[in-house]
């Protein structure tokens, strides 16, 4: 009896043994896929180039992700905050150091004979322009990839009025840009029209939108999703919107003698000085502002720390104190802490309000109140004059830039810059808000 019952039992165990097979199979096909091919599809992508680029030795596979196209496609497309800004003269002044750092600060490997000036930047691609050359080109700072343009048929200067605008989605492959000039219809009638290139075509042309803008800044450009936008010296905000070849016109909601406009994950944004503190807002699509997040003090945004050294008294009866700015010790009179302090553009995925005291530069995240600091350095120009005391940055010509691996596309040049006219009939009503 007792054989009987091992023989049942061994032929139950056989039957079974096809379905724990298929059992076993189901289970190693959802089990969890090994942490380095986790990382490598999904962490990579959302690192800083100059970060990335150090994991390239680590395994073939990861170097083969690293240089794929789609992988850079993939980059440009990720949410990612701010990496730092241009600045004349000194270059790109990275705010998480070699992180966010670019292979040439002065952008080198430009076609330029002198110094060039970075126009705008948009998800990683930046518009450049050399005043000696006379030539105007759009680059990726992070991979030092670029592609020459023509200049625009209407000039403005001393500075071009260029904002350049990138679809960065999953569907561009070819790293297709467009840029938006805002050109002055006469010499001092405050109206402006607006051209438009695209790498598509190689041409640049003509819109019927023309739009009043007096003491439009032209270094304040600002790419908003797919529409350029620029703020006025007398409190608005003009925009044109790629999309629908409309120009819309917005008030500040504040102060208009204290305010920059700037990019949170793809909507206009502006930041407004209040008195002792700093006040966000975000633009709806009935043209209208509401404030966002919460309002950021002075006193949080720059805050002063003080240090004792060996031998110095920090006594502010003397009239002077040593302060603590950004890994640097500056000694300098006794000021107000809010004295100074002006607003920068800013971009980037997450909200981040940048300031500007003296020469030391500040990005806020009104999230989650996390500071990121970077001092900008004196220019050779201004090292010569070998003054008493550093003067502070004026901060009148800057760019923000977000550092990714977007790719650049050729454009297609034919010659002589090509004026096309654009059959639009209601591209001239300017919306008002």
């Amino acid at each position: 009896m007792h054989s009987g019952d091992a023989s049942t039992s061994d032929d139950l165990r056989a039957r079974r043994q096809p379905s724990r097979r298929r059992l076993r199979s189901r289970v190693n096909a959802v089990r969890a896929a090994p942490l380095s091919d986790v990382l490598r599809e999904h962490a990579l992508v959302h690192l800083p180039p100059a970060a990335a680029a150090r994991l390239r030795l680590v395994h073939p596979s990861w170097e083969r992700r690293l240089a794929s196209p789609l992988f850079a496609v993939a980059h440009a497309a990720a949410p990612r905050r701010m990496s730092g800004i241009f600045v004349p003269s000194v270059g790109f002044l990275p705010f998480d150091g070699s992180d966010d750092a670019v292979p040439s600060p002065t952008l080198a490997f430009a076609p330029a004979s002198e110094e060039v000036t970075v126009l705008s930047s948009s998800h990683g691609v930046a518009c450049c322009y050399s005043p000696a050359d006379d030539a105007f080109f759009v680059c990726n700072p992070a991979t030092a990839s670029w592609a020459p343009v023509p200049p625009p048929p209407c000039r403005t200067w001393p500075r071009p009025t260029i904002v350049v605008l990138f679809d960065a989605t999953p569907y561009n492959f070819r790293g297709d840009y467009a840029l938006v000039c805002a050109a002055e219809c006469a010499p001092g009638s405050g109206a402006y029209c607006f051209l438009v290139f695209t790498s598509g075509t190689g041409a640049w042309r003509a819109t019927d939108a023309v739009v009043p803008a007096e003491g439009l800044v032209a270094a304040s450009g600002v790419a908003a999703g797919q529409t350029a936008w620029w703020r006025t010296s007398v409190g608005t905000a003009v925009g044109y919107s790629l999309l629908t070849g409309r120009v819309e016109m917005v008030l500040c909601p504040g102060d208009s003698g204290m305010w920059e406009i700037g990019s949170a994950a793809g909507k206009l944004h502006c930041a407004v000085r209040d008195g002792n503190s700093v006040a966000v807002f975000r633009l709806h699509e009935d043209g209208s502002w509401e404030e966002a997040g919460l309002r950021v003090s002075v006193a949080e945004l720059l805050p002063r720390r003080r240090l004792k050294l060996p031998g110095h008294e920090n006594d502010d009866a003397s009239g002077h104190e040593l302060v603590a700015q950004s890994s640097f010790i500056v000694e300098r009179a006794v000021v107000r802490l809010d004295d100074g302090v002006r607003l920068l553009g800013f971009q980037g995925a997450e909200l981040e309000v940048v300031a500007l005291a003296g020469r030391r530069l500040v990005a806020f995240d009104v999230g989650t109140r996390r500071r990121r600091e970077v001092r900008v350095p004196v220019a050779e120009e201004e090292e010569e004059e070998e003054e008493e005391e550093e003067k502070p940055w004026d901060g009148a010509e800057y760019t923000a830039h977000t550092n990714t691996l977007a790719l650049v596309a050729p454009a297609v040049l034919a010659g002589e810059p090509i004026i096309v006219e654009e059959e639009r009939p209601d591209a001239g009503e300017v919306a008002f808000s």
